[in-house]
């Protein structure tokens, strides 16, 4: 029986109280469904790029959109493929966010989907039967073990145990619950590969089954690519108490709320009629760049869609002009930004 032990700190609350405000704001926006979609897209864009990232993926920011858009990149096959798995994955994690319970069957599909093509068909949605070692990489010295998971022979149990736990204690704060459930997940080590992403996406799965999704905008993954270090060793922090590890999950889910809520804020319809129809799909590509990126020129637009300077040039001035871009600057370095509606 799996029985973690934590506490839950004054500013462990003080973080969820703040979360749980600002929660409410985010929901009660009215956005226009297409910024709604702008929002969305730039989420997806963000995790596939900072899970990948953490694992060592090579692709920018810039190049995942353009993936995202099916735009033609050249980078390493590897890398665009794991880009492109973990976009399919997170598409089944939206499937999935309406169930009220994580199977088994679940993990072990979302690996599969994650790491197809990356490891051998016989590792590719099953339990690990090797042991395997977490090690620590220093210059000029031996690898260090810093944890060795559980023998093979014990995981299936563990991970009854663990889901058992998640899907029958609904009680406890969602962002709890989906705090525990990472890190427990990645104590567990049930794969060979690609543990950290499927931990991730399960994360993300607790917190969309409890309804807590931030209208599917909020990017964990940031929080933690931005130091890895740190992500690594709040995750070795908690083998006998959780609380490190919940105050580091906590206040990074925290810190990712506010920047939500500054992006929602700067999606906020001004009740100027646009139609749904009035932004078609290489729209969508030019804003997709600039919510992942922040900004955008026009060789950037000519490059994205694959079109002539002139044209990239009148696609902007369009954007511009329904209030969804802001220019600055002019002549060869007039770049756009994401306008902020008042």
């Amino acid at each position: 029986m799996f029985k973690p032990n934590y506490q839950i700190t004054d500013q462990i609350l003080s973080w969820l109280s703040d979360i749980a405000e600002i929660r409410g704001k985010i929901a009660q926006v009215k956005l226009m469904p297409v910024r709604e979609t702008m929002l969305r897209r730039s989420a997806v864009i963000k995790m596939a790029h900072s899970s990948t990232s953490i694992e060592g993926n090579t692709l920018s920011e810039a190049e995942v959109a353009k993936l995202a858009s099916k735009s033609p990149i050249t980078a390493p096959a590897k890398d665009q493929l794991e880009v492109n798995n973990y976009f399919s994955a997170l598409d089944e994690v939206t499937n999935l966010g309406n169930q009220d319970k994580i199977a088994l069957s679940n993990v072990l599909n979302l690996h599969k989907i994650t790491m197809s093509g990356l490891l051998p068909s016989s590792k590719v949605g099953k339990l690990r039967t090797t042991p395997v070692y977490i090690v620590n990489s220093r210059p000029n010295q031996p690898d260090q073990i810093v944890y060795t998971p559980p023998e093979p022979s014990n995981i299936s149990q563990l991970l009854h145990d663990l889901l058992s736990w998640h899907n029958q204690h609904s009680s406890i704060h969602p962002i709890i619950r989906a705090g525990i459930l990472h890190y427990q997940f990645e104590s567990i080590h049930p794969f060979v590969d690609g543990n950290g992403r499927t931990g991730r996406l399960l994360t993300l799965l607790s917190l969309y089954q409890s309804g807590w999704e931030f209208r599917r905008g909020l990017v964990l993954e940031d929080h933690y690519n931005l130091d890895r270090r740190a992500y690594y060793q709040a995750l070795q922090s908690g083998r006998d108490d959780l609380t490190n590890w919940l105050t580091y999950f906590v206040q990074g889910f925290w810190l990712e709320v506010l920047r939500l809520q500054e992006s929602v804020l700067s999606l906020i319809s001004t009740g100027k009629s646009l139609g749904e129809n009035s932004l078609d799909s290489n729209d969508l590509k030019i804003i997709d760049f600039v919510l992942t990126l922040k900004h955008i020129n026009s060789s950037d637009v000519a490059d994205i869609l694959n079109i002539p300077l002139r044209t990239a040039q009148l696609r902007l001035a369009k954007l511009v002009k329904y209030r969804i871009l802001k220019k600055i600057g002019s002549g060869p370095a007039t770049t756009y930004n994401l306008a902020r509606v008042k």
